[in-house]
């Protein structure tokens, strides 16, 4: 991101005014990320507080007559469906290896998840409970409601086939291309995706490397879909993981209790408001907080 402001400045150094009003032209391209993501972070003290509640609450039950269905996803295996705006998706892995994960607007499929702008818009790579997982669009496809783990990796991708040990549909990108083909998408829209139960961290070289968990399994995490949504996950385990035998995983589709007003991942920060109000346009039910 640094390089590409440079380069637009010394290609065109008089158009600096017109990417922000607020810009200076001795502003480093370094100087300015910081200062924009302090000016982003004014306001949002009480969020880290809020959030550490939120991760200190027990796990919600879900009633029975709130199951719609269950599945139990073997290791290598994958999941796909849909989910309607409101419902709830429950995952419960029994080991960290990964649960590689993508996400498209069901009434338009050109629109997908993008974790690029799930972390920029948000300012963090922590995307864990009170956080939303954005669209190429702007908008909150889904929220994280619940997550017993804590870490989610939206930087390293999927796994893709082992040359040296091929293994027909035993990696995620195959499962994604498998099931895109089965729902009237192809190979071209496979795009990143979140990784759940994923202890991905980033040293100060910026090199990413699995921080391995102390803590044992099983692990729940729960989603909301705050659009109409087509859905694929795969057991697969993840590139840097060093067991590369995932464990089971169980898939419930469940009707959540209501949103409240007061949620914290639609109300916790500036950008993710701005978020649900695109999100909730679509659904003629904008109301301008931001």
């Amino acid at each position: 991101m640094f390089y590409l402001y440079h380069l637009y400045l010394e290609n065109d150094p008089g158009d600096a005014d017109m990417l922000s009003p607020n810009i200076s032209q001795n502003e480093t391209p370094e100087q300015r990320y910081y200062r924009l993501k302090a000016e982003g972070s004014e306001g949002k003290s009480t969020f880290p507080e809020l959030q550490k509640v939120e991760r200190l609450k027990p796990l919600p039950e879900i009633p029975e007559a709130n199951y719609l269905f269950q599945d139990q996803v073997p290791s290598r295996g994958y999941w796909s469906g849909h989910l309607r705006r409101g419902d709830g998706l429950r995952l419960v892995a029994d080991k960290a290896t990964g649960i590689a994960t993508n996400f498209w607007n069901q009434n338009d499929r050109s629109e997908r998840f993008n974790p690029g702008d799930t972390i920029k818009v948000q300012w963090t790579s922590d995307i864990t409970v009170g956080r939303a997982l954005l669209s190429d669009m702007g908008r909150a496809m889904a929220s994280i409601t619940t997550d017993t783990f804590g870490k989610s990796d939206c930087l390293a991708g999927a796994s893709s086939p082992d040359r040296d040990t091929p293994e027909e549909w035993a990696d995620s990108q195959s499962h994604f291309r498998r099931a895109c083909l089965k729902n009237g998408l192809d190979k071209r829209d496979v795009g990143p995706v979140i990784n759940f139960f994923s202890p991905v961290s980033v040293d100060k070289d910026g090199r990413i490397f699995w921080n391995a968990p102390s803590k044992q399994g099983p692990f729940t995490l729960d989603l909301r879909a705050e659009m109409d949504l087509f859905v694929v996950l795969t057991n697969c385990p993840h590139p840097l993981s060093p067991d590369q035998e995932a464990g089971g995983l169980t898939v419930t589709h469940f009707a959540p209790a209501a949103c409240s007003e007061t949620d914290l991942t639609r109300t916790g920060t500036p950008e993710a408001i701005r978020a649900f109000e695109n999100t909730d346009a679509l659904f003629g039910q904008r109301k301008r907080k931001s």
